[in-house]
């Protein structure tokens, strides 16, 4: 009994870091993403610092969430496969990594933002162009936004992968974020390719971040599946 009561309380962390992770990321790209648009990205930061510091700072205490999800569940999920759990955390651990560098890369584009009103003749074009290089390695765009995404879904199929196996969640649960990961990983790829319009990639990109909202509280309510935890107990 205590056991399952700890592992419900690595549940509960796992939900709620998960929420932080996710959907407070779009909160924090609410508040900077206007000032970091092209065109004239440099005019724009440098009208609207206060507001792109802000929302940077909730992205990154996002970050700071995503391997925090992993190490929740690492008690109970290294009981699937100690393998797959220490991979799923490496995983977010290295997904963190690629986003703390774009978060790095924002901050430096505001910080050329400050530095153009500071000396107006220097070469706007070329820092127009620098700075359009450095934000361009968002979710959907540029091989670093492609990379991060590879990673992020690398992660998300060991979880499901391991949550599916073992039943501690419903396997609905589970396939839905199994098959969302991969149309996401195709996705990541195909924009290498060819353009893919912003509608379609957030009518693709939607389920699998809904399915990590019903997982989180799946998590936070349900916990774990009773009878699951004691099967790979007595497994273990």
């Amino acid at each position: 009994m205590d056991t399952q009561q700890n592992y419900r309380k690595h549940a509960i962390a796992a939900g709620i870091f998960f929420i932080i992770a996710t959907a407070f990321l779009f909160v924090g790209e609410a508040f900077y993403s206007p000032g970091l648009m092209p065109p004239d990205i440099l005019a724009k930061a440098a009208g609207q610092e206060t507001q792109i510091t802000f929302g940077l700072l909730i992205e990154f205490a996002c970050v700071m969430s995503i391997p925090l999800v992993a190490i929740a569940l690492y008690p109970v999920l290294r009981k699937v496969s100690a393998v797959l759990a220490i991979g799923y955390v490496g995983f977010r651990l290295f997904e963190a990594a690629i986003f703390t560098s774009m978060e790095i890369n924002k901050m430096f584009v505001l910080a050329l933002s400050k530095n153009l009103a500071t000396h107006p003749t220097a070469d706007v074009a070329t820092l127009e162009a620098l700075s359009q290089t450095l934000i361009s390695g968002g979710a959907l765009s540029g091989i670093s936004g492609t990379f991060y995404n590879l990673v992020f879904i690398i992660g998300m199929l060991m979880l499901n992968w391991m949550l599916w196996k073992s039943r501690l969640v419903p396997r609905w649960i589970s396939v839905w974020g199994i098959i969302s990961a991969l149309v996401l990983g195709s996705l990541a790829i195909a924009v290498l390719f060819t353009s893919i319009s912003d509608t379609l990639a957030i009518a693709l990109i939607a389920p699998l971040a809904i399915q990590e909202m019903v997982l989180a509280l799946w998590f936070i309510f349900k916990g774990f599946d009773s009878d699951a935890l004691n099967q790979i107990e007595a497994a273990g």
